[in-house]
């Protein structure tokens, strides 16, 4: 019998008004057949390949919110070819990628392979405040200067000193893009040029590229021409209910979204955080319809409690005890028994 793999699974067991919310996404863009769709397109090296290939090529696990940007400390201690995950004892301020993984690709001598980090973002405003390519290049330097130690050297005995750097991708999708930027992906990298004069060498110097994916927030994946567009345009549309997406990647993109499995379904507690601040921007979006500040306050403060009855039903249904509940989510114990009992009742009528 067949059963949802681990990526349909994350699919249908998200909340799909709240797909677009950064925990949600994170974890459905970590799934390897994805991050292969959208590697094939935007990774110059994997154009060639096919999604098995690419896919079979992702090195280790996926790490989510693992590797810190800024690390505040050399990596000596690293093995040469480890990822270094050291950051700051005070983790405040920090940023953490929100995807890294890397890639080992066959070169062109055959024999011998190349690396290649990668680190893909989920941003849902476009213009947070500063232009995103900025952000993304600064990602790809710290990639950069965080290998001294763990893939390069500076030591006198080491021969090749820079010459061990790998090559670096930040991957930036924008999930909610305005129309004046929605349905293009763009490419910012280093190329070369003389001010004076030629040569014929041939130096490496092809190290990092930034790369922007906008997708539209109307949902408007028709109008888009690209395949990965659509496909992403498709997954993060919230009028989509889960498995009517699992059917639509699987027949019109080919996704392989099914196979034996032996887990459950993700336990939706890991959402606990998106449910009550979607709960929040639906009670600011109330507030504002009244156009009045009192009622803007009214609109949060009930899209808190909604968020949150929300959360408490989801971990009923997934058989979790309430006094376990109302100590997780800080709530009295009579209040869990009382949505319980409303579940109990819905389910007899």
């Amino acid at each position: 019998m067949e059963h949802l793999s681990e990526f349909g699974k994350a699919i249908v067991s998200t909340d799909q008004d709240k797909i677009r919310l950064d925990h949600a996404v994170k974890n459905i863009l970590a799934y390897k057949p994805l991050l292969a769709r959208i590697f094939k397109e935007v990774v110059s090296e994997c154009h060639d390949m096919s999604y098995d290939e690419i896919e079979a090529c992702i090195e280790g696990e996926v790490m989510i919110g693992e590797v810190y940007v800024d690390s505040g400390m050399t990596n000596a201690g690293e093995r040469i070819d480890g990822l270094s995950t050291e950051a700051y004892l005070n983790e405040e301020g920090l940023d953490r990628y929100d995807i890294r993984t890397y890639l080992r690709l066959r070169s062109n001598q055959k024999s011998e392979y190349i690396k290649l980090i990668i680190n893909v973002e989920a941003q849902n405003d476009d213009k947070p405040g500063y232009d995103i390519p900025v952000r993304a290049l600064f990602y790809c330097c710290r990639m950069i200067s965080a290998q001294q130690g763990v893939e390069f050297t500076t030591d006198s005995s080491d021969s090749v000193k820079y010459g061990n750097i790998k090559k670096v991708y930040s991957i930036w999708l924008c999930t909610e893009a305005a129309q004046t930027r929605a349905n293009s992906i763009e490419l910012y990298d280093i190329n070369r040029s003389f001010l004076f004069g030629r040569n014929e060498d041939r130096p490496r110097y092809d190290l990092l590229n930034a790369i922007i994916i906008y997708i539209s927030r109307k949902h408007d994946s028709e109008d888009a021409e690209n395949e990965l567009i659509k496909l992403l345009t498709d997954l993060f549309d919230e009028r989509i209910n889960g498995l009517e997406k699992v059917n639509k990647l699987k027949s019109m993109y080919g996704l392989n979204m099914t196979k034996e499995v032996e887990r459950e379904v993700d336990d939706m507690c890991t959402y606990a955080t998106a449910i009550e601040n979607r709960g929040i921007e639906k009670g600011i979006e109330k507030g504002i319809e009244k156009g009045i500040e009192k009622g803007i306050e009214k609109g949060i403060e009930k899209g808190v409690i909604e968020g949150k009855r929300k959360m408490v039903e989801d971990m009923l249904r997934l058989g979790r005890e309430p006094i376990a509940i109302a100590d997780f989510c800080h709530l009295p114990l009579d209040y869990i028994l009382e949505i319980q009992e409303d579940l109990l009742a819905g389910e007899k009528k």
